[in-house]
């Protein structure tokens, strides 16, 4: 048996200026494609080779441009015409928050998928996995087999849960069945800092999720959260329920009303957890707490959901308190003019720079007199495979115990190699400020107290106060509901 794999994924945020390109795409090909994917072994052990069209990933980041989208969805599709006689099934890896510029769906998954089913016809089996952070709706339901989304948030079972749909995804075509996803879309639509999933309400729903998959009348079955940070008709949280057999449909519609009827109920309880404050407030809890290393996220500016990573308000505040002798380290501000003006600079030298970008006030310029403490390589680390996307520079601010590290793109800091490549040591800190909203995965154990600062920018938690134009109505938190009432 032959598969045709690809991967295509983005967060992509309408409420910042930049709209990105192709060059800006981790693009894989062939062998680099497959290994990439993490599932190489799950196929090799059932002698199914893989036909590789395209790894395609954009670390979070704006809308995509209408050309570079084009090409990434026509080499997937020329692909799967030029192998139809060869291929018996096709898996994919798709977010489903990607937006795309010029586009009637906005969403390139959504598209991608409907083209695909177009080409291979009903029959043909298609699973996918995708981003909790991404949106379902019940017309790209239809068109899969199988579709499953990771549990956890921060994604720690993201490869995990790769595997196992590779896994069950082999047993669908080594035993053919008609199977298709039952979907219960919610009018719920709420950031992924409110749905951690060690956190209720989506602990005990996840927990539901995995009594559920114990029966096997259940094949597989998921909550997606959603996306929040573009306007588009398909936002809002879903139940997919996946039934083992045609027999099993009746059942399964049961399990997703029970688990929707669940969520609707407890929606109260997706709201912030831990520690979180306005900024200034957050500010002065850090400095109060007694260890290190404590870490401040600045929120508004999460570079893991699309912020570009150039605010300068925790900068701001950080410069006019008080920090007690503490050092701190703000990991970083996105600022290509400064970041080009940095280049004749070398470790050592003093520093006149305007650091921001000032496209708005969240954004305003620095000025800074300082010193290059650090000449390091800036890494994407969100994803994998990390790859270096230019230096780091680390400006030693006169008369203060901040650093701050200068970049051309949005790095969002969450693991100690990105620290390391940076040239810097983590734990050299007292405070460490990053651009996201919860920790990621890799820095929960290295932080000793964590406080979520709510500014404002691309990424506002509070998403009441996000304009929306195109979303299902009423819709909660937005919107004032009575009994629940599935979107269509």
């Amino acid at each position: 048996m032959k598969v045709l794999i690809a991967h295509f994924t983005s967060e992509c945020n309408e409420h910042i200026s930049h709209v990105a390109d192709l060059d800006e795409f981790l693009l894989l090909y062939g062998d680099d494609c497959i290994k990439a994917m993490h599932i190489e072994d799950i196929f090799e052990k059932k002698n199914i080779e893989l036909v590789p069209a395209i790894y395609a990933r954009l670390n979070p980041n704006g809308m995509i441009k209408r050309e570079a989208f084009d090409f990434i969805a026509d080499k997937i599709i020329k692909t799967i015409k030029d192998n139809m006689d060869g291929i018996d099934g096709i898996y994919l890896q798709l977010h489903g928050a990607s937006g795309i510029m010029d586009l009637d769906e906005v969403s390139g998954e959504h598209y991608i998928i409907k083209k695909i089913r177009e080409i291979v016809g009903q029959y043909m089996p298609i699973a996918l996995v995708m981003d909790p952070h991404g949106n379902i709706t019940k017309e790209l339901a239809e068109n899969v087999d199988l579709v499953r989304c990771y549990r956890e948030s921060p994604h720690s079972d993201q490869a995990g849960t790769e595997r196992l749909v590779a896994e069950k995804f082999i047993d669908l075509l080594e035993n053919r069945r008609e199977m298709k996803p039952i979907i219960r879309k919610l009018p719920i639509m709420v950031g992924g800092e409110r749905s951690v999933s060690a956190r209720e309400p989506m602990l005990t729903i996840n927990a539901m999720l995995d009594e559920a998959e114990k029966d096997p009348r259940v094949f597989s079955d998921s909550y997606h959260v959603g996306y929040i940070r573009h306007d588009d008709d398909k936002l809002g949280a879903a139940v997919v329920v996946v039934p083992n057999t045609p027999q099993d449909i009746q059942y399964c519609e049961k399990v997703a009303d029970k688990i929707s009827q669940y969520a609707w109920a407890h929606r109260a309880e997706f709201k912030f957890s831990g520690n979180f404050d306005e900024p200034a407030e957050s500010v002065k809890r850090a400095v109060g707490f007694a260890g290190k290393t404590a870490v401040i996220t600045d929120s508004g500016d999460n570079c893991g959901a699309g912020g570009y990573g150039q605010n300068t308000v925790i900068l701001r505040e950080l410069l006019k308190s008080d920090l007690c002798g503490k050092k701190v380290l703000v990991a970083g501000i996105n600022d290509p003019k400064t970041y080009n003006q940095m280049e004749p600079y070398k470790k050592g030298d003093r520093v006149s720079i305007d650091l921001g970008a000032g496209e708005d006030e969240l954004s305003a310029p620095v000025h800074i007199e300082g010193t290059l403490k650090q000449i390091g390589e800036e890494m994407h680390g969100l994803f994998s495979p990390p790859h270096i996307v230019g230096k780091a520079y680390t400006v030693n601010i006169d008369n203060s115990s901040i650093d701050v590290i200068v970049l051309n793109t949005n790095i969002q800091y969450g693991n100690m190699d990105q620290f390391h490549k940076a040239g810097l040591e983590f734990h050299d800190y007292d405070i460490v400020v990053v651009k996201m909203g919860y920790l990621d995965t890799y820095l929960v154990p290295e932080t000793a107290y964590h406080i979520m600062a709510l500014t404002d920018g691309p990424t506002v938690q509070r998403s009441e106060r996000i304009p929306f134009k195109r979303i299902y109505r009423p819709m909660w938190p937005m919107d004032e509901c009575g009994d629940l009432r599935y979107i269509d």
